[in-house]
């Protein structure tokens, strides 16, 4: 298992501040897993210096993780963003045009000569 990092703090519940290693960077939205290969959450953010990464991981419900504990990278985990929608093949469906202008026409309107 590729190592994620060491927990340095506990924000609230179900947030965990983790220090990471520079060189083994995880990406954003990889599932993390304790010393025992149990599911603890997700890294949700990434932050502080190139040199001295830190990274935010939600917790799963009803897990606990303890600061000096280490945490891995889960092998299998594909990052997905949250979120995230999926569209169908066929493109849009429906006649939904809310993200174009209601113009009318031309926004480059000839000036009359009168």
């Amino acid at each position: 298992m590729k190592f994620a990092g060491s927990v340095t703090a506990i924000l609230g519940q179900r947030l965990l501040v983790v220090r990471s290693d520079a060189g083994q960077l995880p990406p954003l939205y990889t599932g993390v897993a304790d010393a025992e290969n149990r599911p603890v959450g997700k890294i949700v953010d990434l932050y502080g210096s190139v040199s001295r990464p830190y990274l935010t991981v939600l917790c799963n419900e009803g897990v606990c993780a303890y600061v000096g504990d280490n945490l891995y990278v889960i092998p299998e985990s594909k990052p997905e963003k949250p979120g995230k929608k999926h569209h169908h093949a066929s493109g849009r469906t429906g006649t939904d045009n809310s993200r174009r202008p209601k113009t009318g026409g031309s926004i480059w309107k000839k000036k009359s000569r009168s």
